[in-house]
Parts: C-alpha cells; sequence; structure tokens
C-alpha cells in the first residue's frame, strides 16, 4: 500500500490538473466545474462544514466570507444557504471566474483572482473547497503563512484522498455520475449534452482530472506530518477528517487569531 501512495505522490508533484491550464478549452471547463459543483451539491458532501462555519462566524463576529478557487461557485453557494444568516455575505473567487444566476447574499467576481496574489484580510473568513490538492507544496505553506501572519480565518476542505477506494470512486463519479447529473444541470445547455452523450469530452476531462486529483491528494496523515514539520508548535492549525457518504472529508482549518 505504501508503495502506491508513494507512487501516487510523485506522480502528482509531476503533473496539474487539465482546467489549471490556460490552454484548456473554457467551456470544458466551465462544465467540469458544473459538474463537480453539481455532484457536492447532490450528495450534501459541506452540509457539517456548513456548521463549523457558522460557529466560527459566531464566535469571531466575522459577516464577510470568501470563497478561494470557486469554480462553478456551487459549494459555495451551498455552504452560504445552509449558514441561514442573512446578515452574511459570501464573494465567489477564481483564476477562471464563471458566470452564475443571482443569489441572495453572494457574488461572483468577475476579476479573475490567483490564489498565489491573495492578501487575506483579518475581517474576511475565507474558505476553499477541493481546490488545497491544486497547490504545489510550496504554495500551500504560502497560503497558509498568509493567513497566519494576517490573523485571517480559512477553513480548507478536500474530498478526495489517495488510494485505490477513491480511484474505483472517481471513475464512478467520472463516467456513470456525469451521465446520470447532467440533465439535471442548470441553466440547461444543448452543447453539454452533446460534449457528454455525443462527443464525450466532458466525461473525459472529468475523467482525467479526476484521478490526477487523486494523484495529487494527501491522506490525513500526510497533511498531518507535512504541516507540522512545515509550522511546529503552531496552535491555529487543525486537521480533521469527518465521514460524508460515499467518501470522507478532510478539513484544515487555520485559525490566525490563535498562532
Amino acid at each position: 500500500m505504501w508503495k502506491c501512495q508513494l507512487y501516487f505522490r510523485i506522480m502528482g508533484l509531476k503533473i496539474k490538473e487539465l482546467e489549471d491550464y490556460a490552454w484548456f478549452p473554457a467551456i470544458l471547463r466551465k462544465y467540469q466545474m458544473e459538474m463537480i459543483g453539481q455532484t457536492v451539491s447532490y450528495f450534501g458532501f459541506y452540509h457539517t462544514i456548513a456548521n463549523r462555519i457558522k460557529a466560527d462566524l459566531t464566535t469571531y463576529g466575522v459577516k464577510s466570507i470568501t470563497d478561494l478557487c470557486s469554480g462553478s461557485g456551487q459549494p459555495g453557494i451551498y455552504v452560504h444557504r445552509k449558514l441561514q444568516m442573512p446578515e452574511v455575505e459570501t464573494l465567489l473567487t477564481d483564476k477562471y471566474p464563471q458566470q452564475i444566476k443571482s443569489h441572495i447574499g453572494v457574488v461572483y467576481s468577475p476579476n479573475s483572482l490567483d490564489i498565489n496574489d491573495l492578501n487575506p484580510d483579518a475581517a474576511t473568513f475565507y474558505t476553499m473547497y477541493n481546490a488545497f490538492h491544486h497547490l504545489n507544496d510550496n504554495e500551500q505553506k504560502t497560503l497558509i503563512q498568509k493567513v497566519l501572519t494576517t490573523k485571517s480565518q480559512l477553513m480548507i476542505v478536500e474530498i478526495v484522498q489517495p488510494g485505490l477506494l477513491n480511484i474505483f470512486m472517481v471513475t464512478l463519479a467520472s463516467t456513470l455520475g456525469v451521465w446520470f447529473l447532467c440533465p439535471m444541470i442548470r441553466p440547461f445547455e444543448w452543447k453539454r449534452l452533446f460534449f457528454t452523450y455525443i462527443l464525450p469530452l466532458n466525461v473525459l476531462t472529468v475523467l482525467i482530472d479526476g484521478y490526477i486529483s487523486v494523484f495529487k491528494s494527501k491522506s490525513i496523515k500526510d497533511y498531518t506530518l507535512t504541516l507540522e514539520t512545515l509550522f511546529p508548535a503552531q496552535t491555529g492549525i487543525t486537521i480533521s477528517e469527518h465521514r460524508a457518504f460515499p467518501a470522507k472529508i478532510i478539513t484544515i482549518k487555520i485559525n490566525g487569531n490563535l498562532g
């Protein structure tokens, strides 16, 4: 098993997801982001996460959320609705911003935001859903250090981990899952059906990026060891694992107020 995990780790260091390349077709990036967003919303992966965020917002009196690497925006919208806190506003951001329909209390910034250019604000609560593994080790370290230095807060959520079981689940989600959920995505587009059922590029790219995500992912043990090494005796970092059928979720909470 350790050899398998080592292989995944080495592979992950050498490659990155198709959607992270500037040359990747915008329409396929859009469909892929929407499919992933639809999947996590359909299964309610972030239900318990919303409760944790709500507790933090209440404790620290924060009324502004900025979601990083938002993709389709659906995870951020899902959590915003679950919070049931009308005084809280959520700003969605991404390097490749998408256009979404209007939601009360939610705005998608039309400006591109590269995560490496982020300057955290202590008055803002930051979230990142299933995107942390897209960053390399140095980028992950820099982001966490910024949050700690500025006494900001960041909730990182990861739903992929290394291993054959995750390869199996990604295979199902990226093939049967895509075919099943595609008609449910709104707004409806004939082109999405074409690229899913007739010329299934949407299925292929979702599957490829799903595998790459597993290669680049880390287990809770890996994250714990890495962050304890990079930030020894740091009290502002909390790593935990939660069950969310059909997967396990890893959360990394960065609280600059405790550092």
